[in-house]
């Protein structure tokens, strides 16, 4: 055997171990295993309320209604301009934190929010009622595909924004907040990643104004 060519090769195999210890895995399609994109679509098990990630042509053979095991989360994003919801509105649904999203569960036929925490997402029943009197004064919210879309509420610091959005939205600023929160007040940082995160909301969304009547 060569010597020269034994080195060589032992060189080669140790920048390929190098390289692969730089790269992390990419995450790949839960039903066919192809690689995805960092930006990639993604599916939900109603039973479960689990998230799976899917490439385009596995996530386009299933619908965000009912007729399908699972359902496919949608991708628009719609502001809510002329959202209407009083402090004392707000205040009946106890939600504790200015950060949070509701969406209704078809499996449990609850509507729930959640709102983020450094500890992971928190969730809790809402009162049927209550929630009722706010689609009544918001009547977009009564078109949230069950499941997949959620009313994402920012009051952070003073703020007034509302979405519509997928629901893998509101879980990738659950992550950003798990991972970047410090302390009690958030840091820096944690600040800068939600600051980021509803920045990036606005500029991919459609302006959303409900007709007088509608």
């Amino acid at each position: 055997m060569n010597p020269r060519a034994t080195g060589s090769t032992a060189r080669g195999l140790a920048s390929l171990r190098e390289l692969a210890a730089k790269q992390p895995d990419r995450e790949r399609c839960d039903l066919c295993s192809a690689v995805l994109a960092e930006r990639h679509q993604h599916l939900l098990d109603p039973r479960s309320r689990r998230l799976l990630c899917a490439c385009d042509p596995c996530a386009i053979l299933f619908a965000s209604g009912g007729e399908t095991k699972y359902r496919r989360v949608p991708r628009d994003i719609r502001r809510l301009h002329s959202f209407n919801l009083t402090g004392q509105a707000w205040n009946s649904l106890g939600i504790p934190i200015g950060l949070a999203f509701i969406y209704f569960s078809s499996g449990s036929r609850q509507v729930f929010a959640v709102y983020p925490s450094p500890a992971g997402p928190t969730e809790s029943e809402l009162d049927s009622e209550v929630w009722n009197e706010v689609v009544a004064d918001n009547p977009v919210l009564a078109r949230l595909a069950p499941d997949v879309e959620a009313l994402l509420i920012n009051r952070m610091n003073g703020a007034q924004e509302y979405f519509c959005v997928p629901l893998d939205e509101c879980y990738r600023l659950t992550g950003l907040v798990r991972k970047y929160w410090r302390g009690f007040s958030g840091g820096d940082e944690g600040w800068a990643q939600i600051n980021d995160f509803f920045r990036s909301l606005n500029e991919r969304s459609s302006r959303y104004e409900p007709a007088p009547y509608a």
